[in-house]
């Protein structure tokens, strides 16, 4: 469909917007990225390496800051729907989105 669903967190394919609680929230093409990729992926802790190969070609991997501040965006988003703490960061590995059970 084109619509995912993790817990109570909808990600429209279409829109590429995030629904939660009646809130929605419109994301950039590469939040929308990210955001998918963890979504496809719940509890999973994923590397940087991982994400980056994931959303960018393997010859247009950006600068490592621009992850940190892809995620830090992505984290602001998801605190309008009350979400920004599922989006973890796992020391020393990666990212993990942590949804509740």
């Amino acid at each position: 469909g084109s619509v995912w669903v993790v817990y109570d967190l909808q990600l429209d394919l279409t829109t590429l917007t995030i629904k939660r609680l009646g809130q929605e929230i419109q994301l950039s093409g590469r939040e929308f990225q990210l955001m998918e990729y963890f979504m496809r992926h719940p509890r999973q802790v994923l590397t940087r390496d991982q994400i980056e190969h994931a959303l960018w070609e393997w010859d247009m991997v950006p600068e490592s800051k621009a992850m940190t501040i892809l995620i830090h965006r992505l984290r602001r988003r998801l605190q309008v729907v009350g979400a920004d703490d599922w989006l973890q960061t796992v020391y020393g590995m990666g990212y993990c989105l942590s949804v509740p059970s």
